[in-house]
């Protein structure tokens, strides 16, 4: 499947997880608590999780904590009788305030058991694939509920089951999709903190990291002049005062990776971009003037790259917003990032 921009980060969603994969190695009998709609205001978005054990014992969250009870409540009589089920959650206007539905508006939850030695091994799976940075959805039968694992890159037979994980994978968004038949699945994305690897630690570096952070990225910069690469220039910031092609897997790099490189040094910056490229990222972007990108791509062509490659990398780096300093350069280059991860609004109106 091809994917065009990359998600937001729902890394609570993969925390209820691992904590399910905890508790299910110990022992317990759980129910998978997951919120799959809602109308009005609602305090939790679709896809949040909650697990519960036999004794009442839950992580994760549902709601603002009005009906967190009620879902403890019913996953008991889940774990009695085996059965998934759906239930809904009205908001009276005297409690709306107090969770967060001011508009008076509804949840629906869905519970499944989790209790055989598959459903250990789907969760594991799904954890496993958070450690190796790779995405991956549950896909959960509302009919039946029996649930399946879809990790990126994986075929989906079902046309209309693919549309919506390559939507969601875009979007970010868990939701209800539709079989061929007509049968209610639950895709449940699962997908790594998206993160910015800056090859160059200077001037616009600097004022990149704290707008960065501020935007919810993950940030590591790599540069091998320790004159520029100092813990009193990047405080707080994951550094590497190596050379690119000595980390390279210690980086590993992948398509929820953007890859900025502003050194302006070819013996520096050229290796990263290239291996940027064929890891699939989903931002590439370089410093530099037209007539040096040219060159660039010179190089990058004789090195076995095709234009196709090349055509990925936004270069001179960053939406032309007229920047002229460090500060603004730094701007449009996190605005582009933005726009490579999410789409513009014009594209994301064409999204079906």
């Amino acid at each position: 499947m091809s994917v065009v921009t990359l998600p937001q980060n729902l890394s609570k969603n993969l925390d209820v997880l691992g904590v399910a994969e905890r508790w299910q190695t110990e022992g317990r009998k759980l129910v998978l608590a997951t919120v799959i709609e809602t109308w009005g205001s609602a305090p939790r978005p679709v896809g949040s999780h909650l697990i519960i054990d036999e004794n009442g014992e839950f992580e994760g969250s549902v709601s603002g904590g009005c009906v967190e009870g009620a879902v403890v409540s019913e996953a008991m009589e889940v774990l009695e009788d085996g059965k998934a089920r759906k239930i809904e959650f009205g908001v009276a206007d005297e409690t709306a305030w107090r969770v967060g539905l001011s508009c008076g508006g509804k949840i629906s939850v869905y519970l499944q058991p989790l209790s055989s030695e598959a459903d250990h091994n789907l969760i594991m799976l799904i954890n496993r694939a958070k450690g190796a940075r790779q995405a991956a959805a549950l896909l959960t039968n509302l009919a039946t509920g029996s649930s399946s694992a879809v990790l990126y890159g994986s075929d989906v037979e079902d046309a209309t089951l693919a549309g919506g994980y390559e939507k969601g994978l875009r979007s970010g968004k868990s939701a209800i999709v539709h079989a061929q038949g007509g049968e209610e699945y639950f895709l449940s994305m699962q997908v790594p903190s998206t993160r910015i690897v800056v090859v160059g630690a200077v001037h616009i570096t600097q004022a990149l990291v704290p707008i960065a952070k501020t935007t919810g990225f993950d940030i590591t910069i790599v540069d091998p002049r320790t004159a520029f690469a100092s813990e009193e220039r990047f405080p707080d910031t994951s550094l590497l005062a190596e050379w690119p092609g000595d980390v390279m897997e210690q980086l590993k790099l992948d398509p929820f990776t953007a890859v900025a490189a502003v050194t302006h040094d070819p013996k520096i910056d050229d290796l990263p971009l290239m291996e940027a490229l064929k890891a699939g990222c989903f931002y590439v972007g370089a410093l530099g003037s037209r007539k040096t990108h040219a060159k660039r791509c010179e190089r990058f062509l004789e090195a076995g790259l095709t234009q196709k490659d090349l055509s990925r990398i936004k270069a001179p780096i960053g939406l032309d917003i007229g920047a002229a300093n460090p500060s603004e350069i730094a701007i449009a280059v996190l605005a582009e990032i933005i726009v490579s991860l999410r789409g513009s609004k014009a594209s994301q109106k064409k999204v079906v």
